[in-house]
């Protein structure tokens, strides 16, 4: 079972979701209209609603341009010219072209036979005895 509504808890709930009580928890509606029909309550919630407007209506100016270009010169610059994504690039081809090299290198010792196949246990690597 829930605790009840104490009127500290209430403030709590209209300081934190405000006036409408219809946006606070659930659970705590009912209990809620309930403290709001006294007069404690009300006052509460005048606050709140208070805060609300004040809140709503409360507009953040726009930044001067001098905080705007302070900012875009202050911004860090990128350190990739094109000659360091060209050695990237080419970095990149260099691994590839020696990967490809190996599974060529590999496939050709895998399906080329032996030439001295001397015995069923001869291999491209020796006689496994």
């Amino acid at each position: 079972m829930p605790e009840p509504l104490t009127l500290a808890r209430f403030k709590e709930l209209a300081d934190t979701y405000g006036a409408v009580v219809a946006r606070w928890p659930e659970q705590h509606r009912e209990a809620a209209m309930a403290i709001a029909s006294q007069p404690a309550g009300r006052t509460i919630l005048e606050q709140a609603s208070a805060l609300d407007n004040a809140l709503d209506t409360w507009r953040v100016s726009p930044p001067d341009e001098t905080l705007r270009a302070r900012v875009i010169v202050s911004a860090p610059v990128s350190a990739r010219t094109p000659m360091t994504r060209a050695r990237l690039w080419w970095s990149g081809v260099g691994i590839a072209a020696a990967l490809a090299g190996a599974t060529a290198g590999t496939a050709a010792v895998a399906i080329t036979a032996p030439v001295e196949a001397t015995s069923d246990s001869a291999t491209s690597f020796g006689d496994v005895t």
